[in-house]
């Protein structure tokens, strides 16, 4: 069995805060089941099974983005892994020998004057920020259908949720995009859950969840029954209290 430092402080950090229930978990078995150098062969099937859902390889891109690079179709590697279990790399240090070996061999090491010095420069002719660019251009993209003008799936999500504390749209939009691919719900499935929830006790006694945390935590899998009548419901206690108190101390005469 082998054993590795954790970053114990990622609990405080935005980015890690800002993933979903599911993807911290896919997050933490990603950092357990990479090699000493930061390297993790990928298979759909045996990842799902494990974490307990449906992972693919979109569903790591997403939710990661440029924290995992991939050096091949189905092998990853986690750029922040070799800093933080071992600093820099050294030639001169027996244990990271290896480490060097295996990253070098993927062309993700550069050795100068004896120190390993991480770069993902020939994985990508114009750098890891493409990544990133890439995107933010198929978001841009999906903003219409076929090029007709015909509004994003998200568009109808977000007119129908409620908007009490509805929240960031940008942020939304990611989640809704993360929730779709993770849940095997269509965009119309989750969209309708939405609406049903609008029409919710939760959202009727003010208490609304903003939409990117409504999503991350799959609230869209819940069933929502409509809101109760509120002014009906007190008005007809206050007949019954009213006849209560009539037939025990006689009524009004």
């Amino acid at each position: 069995m082998s054993k590795r430092f954790t970053d114990t402080d990622k609990w405080t950090k935005r980015w890690f805060g800002d993933l979903s229930l599911r993807e911290k978990l896919l997050w933490l078995y990603c950092c357990d089941a990479c090699d000493a150098a930061g390297v993790a062969d990928f298979s759909p099937k045996f990842y799902s099974m494990v974490v307990g859902f449906p992972v693919k390889k979109e569903t790591l891109d997403n939710a990661f983005g440029k924290r995992i690079v991939w050096v091949e179709e189905s092998k990853f590697f986690i750029p922040s892994f070799v800093e933080f279990q071992y600093g820099c790399l050294a030639e001169t240090c027996k244990p990271h020998k290896p480490i060097i070996k295996e990253l070098e061999k993927l062309e993700l090491l550069e050795m100068k004057n004896g120190k390993g010095i991480i770069t993902l420069s020939k994985l990508f002719t114009k750098g890891i920020d493409t990544l990133e660019e890439k995107e933010k251009e198929k978001e841009q993209e999906k903003e219409t259908k076929g090029g007709l003008g015909e509004k994003e799936p998200f568009a109808a999500f977000w007119a129908v949720y409620p908007k009490q504390r509805i929240g960031n749209k940008d942020k939304a939009r990611a989640a809704f995009l993360r929730a779709v691919k993770r849940s095997g719900l269509t965009a119309e499935q989750i969209t309708a859950k939405a609406a049903e929830y609008a029409q919710g006790e939760e959202v009727a006694r003010g208490y609304a969840k903003g939409a990117e945390a409504w999503l991350n935590d799959d609230r869209f899998l819940r069933s929502y029954g409509p809101a109760q009548n509120t002014s009906k419901t007190l008005e007809e206690a206050r007949r019954e209290g009213q006849a209560k108190i009539d037939e025990i101390f006689g009524g009004s005469k």
